[in-house]
């Protein structure tokens, strides 16, 4: 489930990162006259970089949530536990 996880970010990632390098190298060549076009596709290429990040941390969120992962809060509250009953037995 990661490795699909990660291959779709890294594909989004590589997209974005595609589109970006076309449009700057239209510009380099002279060959785009109008700003405002590369403007508003970088616009879009960002909207959809960000619902992709999105996309992939609910992904993630769910795979970890089956897998039953202990997370930071968990880990915290277990330690506390654990140093409360270490001070009651006195140690």
């Amino acid at each position: 489930m990661l490795g699909v996880v990660r291959r779709a970010v890294l594909a989004g990632i590589g997209a974005g990162t595609l589109v970006r390098e076309k449009v700057e190298e239209l510009i380099r060549r002279g060959e785009s006259e109008q700003p405002k076009f590369v403007r508003d596709l970088f616009a879009r290429a960002e909207e959809e970089k960000k619902r992709m990040e999105a996309k992939v941390e609910e992904a993630a969120r769910r795979a970890l949530e089956r897998l039953q992962v202990a997370t930071k809060a968990d880990i915290e509250a277990l330690s506390k536990k654990i140093d409360s009953l270490a001070r009651r037995r006195g140690e």
